[in-house]
């Protein structure tokens, strides 16, 4: 009781003394409006001057200005080099939405039964793969379906074949290991739709005499959909907007289009194709959005949780989906019972194969990461795995590298810097999208997730060539905009979710007490909302960190990026000095994400010991 008073008169006095300098900010911020404009500018000054007016630049110039002419448009149908890398790229992209969809369904609905505990240590083993950089797992795949890597090996010792296999450097290789890379995503996007189904409703169908297939097919698979296709939508505009994958694994043949604008823009300097490539690739990629749009809020493919159930409204389409059931019925009860038949054995054991295949993927998941960290310790001069013997000689050279040193502090400012404007810019248009009473409020919130819908490439060509109109190009700033712009977007889904579950008559109450706007904000607001800025912090510095397509245009003579000096390293040679390197880096992120998890499992407690109380 001591101490609950003293802590009222500690909440009291801080309350009371306010510096007299606030008080013309604290006068402005009760008003509704000046209080909304002063939150949306950040946000909307970088949307629109570093997305919008550089978008338009470079579809003015895929035109070459007021020509207006298509010519390059045209070149890219009428030519079989461009027209064959562009079906390449959407083949890979969705053989890859559907491998990682497929594969991913299981785990997240496991991830939907499982207890805390064990929701806490599987999350673990599929978040180190998930924030570990594109670069150092597409690393470690080239060691693994390399000629002398663990899988040829294998089979060459099983005696399943006399030679290696040619896995690298093919088509095969490019989907091994962009499936890898969203195989993440894919499990976290569909768990955060399907954890909302209640299991119960399952079970219930099999109470009234449905088999356990027919309960899942026709009761809980139906209601998963909406997260699947959210996840695939996903999938297809990130694959089909990869870079670093397709160019480090796949072979001439394999090439995408992301390369090709890349090629265009940097070594036949031809920019009017370019933009042309770049435009067409952004409309493929509104194209896939508006087709997602007529099923589901666009807003549910990137966050579920920001998402307000409307209420639902019959459409014709739903009278042909229940006319075509119909018809495939008797199919549909066949297939059933076929499936039944055969995983009945399995379905008895207390859903024991589904843990068995989430070890599996788990196994995958974190197994180049595995033979990256062996490798660290080798004692050979080369990449040899296994390797031949024990030794830190490369962690004792990665410790005397300045060069690396160099490009770890500069991504470490760069990233600290970017996370910081990142989570202010986003956490500021958070408030004003959650709060804001505007009829176009989801217009707005879809807008502050424009940089996730515009693929990497796109972006960096047309922020170079504003950015070289305003002569920023090549400075630390220029560099700072192009990752914020890129952050930012998370940092408003993390910090939407977080406000839509905020209890605002805490805000009131402290408001009635006397506590002007400034106040409210400091002492009960972003206290309340310190794990999810945490969150939103974490996320926009991992990916400043790891971002490469950006940083190859904006850098010009800065120090190079860890990421940059790794794709400049493993162009030219695979040797165990960057296994320390991505050991190294694979460490920081356990640590960041252990650190956060435990924040969170800290701030939970005190907040279940405050309501208890």
């Amino acid at each position: 009781m001591t101490t609950l008073l003293a802590k009222e008169k500690a909440a009291d006095a801080a309350v009371v003394s306010v510096p007299r300098s606030h008080d013309l900010l604290n006068a402005l911020l009760a008003r509704r409006w000046i209080r909304g404009a002063i939150i949306a500018t950040p946000i909307s000054v970088l949307l629109v001057g570093f997305l919008v007016i550089p978008l338009t630049i470079v579809i003015w110039g895929s035109v070459e200005g007021s020509k207006l002419t298509f010519s390059h448009y045209a070149r890219i149908f009428s030519d079989d080099t461009n027209f064959s890398v562009m079906l390449q790229t959407l083949e890979v992209g969705f053989a890859v939405t559907l491998l990682s969809l497929v594969a991913a369904y299981p785990v997240a609905y496991l991830l939907t039964q499982i207890k805390s505990r064990a929701l806490s240590i599987v999350t673990l083993f599929i978040l180190v793969p998930l924030f570990t950089a594109f670069l150092i797992r597409t690393y470690a795949w080239m060691i693994i379906l390399g000629r002398q890597g663990p899988i040829n090996n294998a089979l060459i010792w099983l005696g399943l074949i006399s030679e290696p296999l040619p896995l690298l450097n093919t088509t095969f290789g490019v989907i091994v290991g962009m499936v890898h890379v969203l195989m993440p995503m894919a499990i976290f996007t569909m768990y955060s739709s399907m954890v909302r189904i209640d299991h119960n409703v399952a079970r219930a169908a099999q109470i009234l005499g449905a088999k356990p297939v027919q309960a899942f097919l026709r009761v809980y698979f139906p209601m998963s959909l909406p997260g699947v296709f959210s996840a695939g939508i996903l999938m297809f505009i990130i694959a089909i907007g990869f870079y670093i994958t397709p160019a480090l694994l796949g072979g001439p043949r394999d090439a995408m289009i992301t390369q090709l604008i890349v090629t265009q823009m940097t070594t036949l300097l031809n920019f009017e194709l370019s933009f042309a490539s770049s435009i067409l690739l952004l409309l493929v990629t509104i194209g896939i959005l508006f087709f997602a749009s007529l099923f589901i809020p666009l807003e549910m493919i990137w966050s579920s949780s920001t998402v307000e159930s409307p209420a639902p409204k019959p459409r014709s389409k739903s009278h042909l989906f229940t006319n075509a059931k119909r018809a495939m019925h008797p199919a549909l009860n066949a297939v059933e019972t076929l499936i039944h038949l055969t995983t009945k054995p399995f379905l008895t054991r207390k859903a024991r194969w589904l843990w068995g295949y989430t070890i599996l993927v788990l196994l995958f998941l974190t197994a180049p990461l595995i033979v990256v960290f062996m490798l660290s310790f080798s004692s050979s001069p080369f990449v040899v795995f296994p390797p031949p013997g024990v030794s830190l000689q490369w962690w004792v050279k990665l410790l005397h590298a300045s060069d690396w040193h160099e490009s770890f502090l500069f991504s470490v400012k760069l990233g600290a810097v970017s996370a910081i404007f990142a989570t202010i810019i986003g956490t500021m248009g958070a408030f004003w999208l959650v709060r804001t009473t505007l009829p176009i409020k989801r217009a707005l919130f879809l807008f502050s997730l424009s940089p996730l819908m515009v693929p990497a490439i796109v972006i960096a060509t047309a922020l170079y060539m504003f950015e070289a109109r305003i002569h920023l190009l090549g400075s630390f700033a220029g560099l700072v905009v192009g990752h914020v712009l890129l952050s930012v977007p998370y940092v408003v889904v993390i910090m939407a979710a977080a406000l839509r579950g905020f209890d605002q008559s805490l805000e009131a109450a402290a408001a009635i007490h006397g506590a002007r706007p400034m106040q409210v904000l400091r002492l009960v607001t972003l206290p309340l909302l310190k794990p999810a800025l945490l969150t939103a912090g974490l996320l926009a510095f991992l990916t400043s960190f790891d971002e490469l397509l950006i940083t190859m245009f904006m850098i010009g003579r800065q120090t190079l990026t860890l990421p940059f000096k790794f794709w400049n390293d493993i162009k030219y040679e695979l040797n165990p000095l960057l296994s320390a390197a991505s050991s190294f880096i694979v460490l920081l992120v356990m640590v960041a994400i252990l650190t956060t998890q435990l924040i969170r499992v800290r701030h939970d407690r005190r907040t279940s010991a405050s309501n208890g109380q």
